[in-house]
């Protein structure tokens, strides 16, 4: 009996074994058609689904070929159902990995079709996808393809860091972190050299792979202006950025070290120190927070952006300090819009709870009307100490939108009409 059996399974085997060889040679007929109709695409499908649950038991040379097949339709599927490319460009992924892998050791039929037409074809499209998705300010969307381009060439850490700026800008930060954190690991750094040159027919300045290329586009007269720049490393950046999420995600502990790392890889990089500062004062570590402060003037002295991130980080927290910083900052720079604007507004930080006070009087009498007087004389003291600092921005930017609706406010609050019909007349809907 047990001969019978085994001679039951062998002709089972031989019987699959058949099967999978027709339905591939069927799928090569398809996958040749250089015009499939409609109805090619769902043999072909059918023949893919079909075999499949015979692959355990076929031999290599099938094996290779299914993975082609499966790899190549999964390509074909991500341009004809773009709702589903992300689905269909795993199942490439996936497939054609594969077949490299079975072709490692053996006779390559694939392998060089695979990486070098089809996965850089796919690159290609996948990357400019990704930079309409930026233009158009998809910035998940945007990531998404990156990280996908990405797994086509884990290499390339440059799409990966594109990737990681994409989720940041989406508020994907743990996506975001991540990929910081792979880049940090790989030492990627992003310091090279850009070799451009002008296009004489457009105008526009264009990048090349490298020298050679661009010299060559030069010599034909077609491009001029050849110019070599170099492109400063982002490692600072990207070490900066790992910090910045683990505070962003309340995991500050991680943040502070992340930060002392960044700070040991970028010594001289003053907003590392005031980011620095700016974790040790949201957990109340003022000590901490006065020396990285202290250390931070010391090194830029006469930096005016420095005074103001200052007076940002403390505005919350010390509003006397904030102005001390936002002051020097003007005083080095007197036209620091961004610097006026703050003053004005920290000048009627305490204009709300004054509001909340006089309509808490309800009352009439002579000593209600003299609480209420005196609480509005408090509050038109506040606006007119913000009117200098926001008229003054306004003089500089006077098309800036956010000091007009400002002006407006207060010139409505102190019953200046014309002014505030001016001011008014400016907003745009």
């Amino acid at each position: 009996m047990k001969g019978k059996y085994a001679i039951a399974a062998a002709l089972l085997f031989s019987l699959s074994g058949f099967a999978q060889k027709e339905e591939l040679k069927a799928l090569k007929k398809l996958d040749d058609k250089e015009k499939p109709t409609a109805a090619d695409f769902q043999e072909y499908k059918r023949l893919l689904t079909e075999v499949e649950p015979k692959m355990e038991a076929s031999t290599l040379e099938q094996q290779i070929e299914f993975n082609y097949y499966k790899g190549t339709f999964a390509l074909v599927e991500m341009q004809m159902n773009p709702a589903m490319a992300q689905m269909n460009f795993s199942v490439m992924m996936k497939h054609l990995n594969k077949v490299i892998e079975l072709e490692k050791n053996g006779k390559k039929k694939y392998t060089e079709e695979i990486q070098k037409q089809i996965f850089p074809e796919v690159k290609t499209a996948i990357l400019t996808m990704a930079n309409q998705l930026v233009d158009q300010k998809k910035f998940k969307e945007a990531g998404m393809y990156f990280a996908s381009a990405y797994k086509i060439e884990p290499k390339d850490y440059s799409i990966l860091y594109n990737a990681a700026a994409s989720a940041v800008n989406a508020q994907d930060y743990d996506n975001a972190l991540k990929y910081y954190l792979e880049l940090d690991q790989s030492g990627f750094t992003g310091a090279s050299t850009a070799f451009t040159a002008k296009n004489k027919k457009t105008g526009t300045v264009e990048g090349f792979p490298n020298k050679a290329t661009r010299d060559i586009a030069v010599k034909t007269g077609e491009y001029i202006e050849p110019k070599d720049e170099k492109v400063p490393s982002v490692k600072g950046e990207i070490v900066k950025n790992i910090a910045l999420i683990y505070g962003q995600k309340g995991e500050t502990e991680k943040a502070k070290q992340a930060m002392a790392n960044a700070r040991k890889a970028n010594p001289d990089d003053v907003s590392l120190l005031i980011a620095e500062a700016d974790l040790y004062l949201k957990t109340k570590d003022n000590e901490m927070y006065k020396k990285l402060i202290t250390e931070a003037v010391q090194k830029s002295p006469n930096d005016a952006d420095l005074f103001y991130n200052l007076g940002v980080v403390s505005s919350e927290t010390n509003k006397e300090e904030a102005i001390k910083h936002y002051n020097r900052a003007l005083e080095i720079n007197p036209n620091y819009v961004n610097a006026l604007i703050n003053l004005g507004v920290l000048m009627l930080a305490d204009e709300q709870k004054i509001v909340d006070d006089m309509n808490k009087i309800t009352g009439t009498t002579a000593k209600d009307n003299q609480r209420y007087d005196a609480l509005k004389a408090q509050r038109d003291g506040l606006y007119k100490k913000s009117l200098p600092y926001l008229e003054k921005a306004y003089k500089i930017e006077p098309d800036n939108q956010y000091v007009i609706s400002l002006l407006a406010s207060v010139y409505q609050a102190l019953e200046r009409d014309a002014d505030y019909k001016v001011m008014k007349a400016k907003i745009k809907a």
